[in-house]
């Protein structure tokens, strides 16, 4: 190839690149435009309504749990209260808190803790919130674990988990409570359903792999009431707290040490 053929094709590229991401820059909506949908929806154009109609059969062709009942932004849309806690509870909070980068936590992560400070009622009271949360992040290497981390499998055939004797490994512990049993996931399931009206199928069909990464939070707000852990925080304090959840004294100074991070950055 001589200079001359080098130089065209590196203005042919360069060219092409720029009309490539004018293109793109043309093709996509300006962040938050979507809202002006929604602001101008006339119900009584039909062209409206099948307007959305169609996008409605376009995000559902994408992924088709965008459009379900537990989605993220379906569960924030429907929120009935006026302040909605999950909004306190951001990236750089949990940056704060757990000195992992921002962007280990996405937004769908934030309002499910957020949904759970509310759900408990733990929202109205900053020193037993400031409790829970140092207890979540110990109890979590920092929510980097998730999922139980062994394989699972010494969960077989545990009968008073409702396993067979070839099951049990699927639903190892998940949530920051660790939720862990068939049993346990089918009670979540359903309370999801009376208290939210959302039937979600895949928490016991996937178990850990889908609970860790959906409700991480929410999964623990019925062990959380069941075990009066607000009221247990309010009237004993942090050692009370720290004992309810772990059951005893492990890792006790770390999780002190979390709880002075959360007094000083949860306010």
């Amino acid at each position: 190839m001589n200079l001359t053929d080098l130089k065209h094709r590196i203005c042919s590229a360069a060219q092409s690149k720029y009309f490539i991401d004018l293109f793109l820059k043309m093709s996509r909506f300006e962040p938050n435009k979507l809202r002006d949908f929604f602001k101008y929806y006339d119900p009584e154009n039909p062209l409206h309504v099948d307007a959305v109609d169609l996008l409605q059969e376009e995000v559902e062709s994408l992924d088709p749990d965008t459009m379900s009942d537990y989605a993220a932004w379906v569960r924030l849309f429907r929120s009935k209260k006026k302040v909605n806690v999950g909004l306190k509870f951001t990236p750089f909070l949990f940056e704060k808190l757990t000195g992992r980068p921002a962007r280990k936590f996405s937004v769908e992560f934030c309002h499910d803790c957020g949904y759970l400070f509310e759900a408990t009622n733990f929202s109205d009271h900053i020193e037993p919130s400031r409790m829970l949360m140092a207890n979540m992040i110990v109890e979590t290497g920092g929510f980097r674990w998730l999922k139980e981390l062994s394989d699972g499998l010494y969960l077989r055939g545990r009968s008073d988990l409702d396993h067979g004797p070839d099951e049990g490994e699927k639903w190892k512990g998940a949530g920051v409570i660790q939720l862990t049993g068939k049993y346990a996931y089918r009670r979540f399931q359903q309370w999801l359903l009376e208290n939210e009206g959302i039937d979600d199928p895949k928490i016991v069909a996937e178990g850990a792999d889908y609970v860790s990464v959906k409700y991480p939070f929410s999964s623990a707000i019925a062990w959380i009431q069941q075990n009066d852990l607000l009221n247990v925080c309010l009237n004993d304090g942090i050692d009370a707290c720290c004992y309810r959840i772990n059951g005893g004294w492990s890792h006790y100074a770390e999780r002190l040490d979390a709880y002075d991070r959360c007094r000083k950055f949860m306010v």
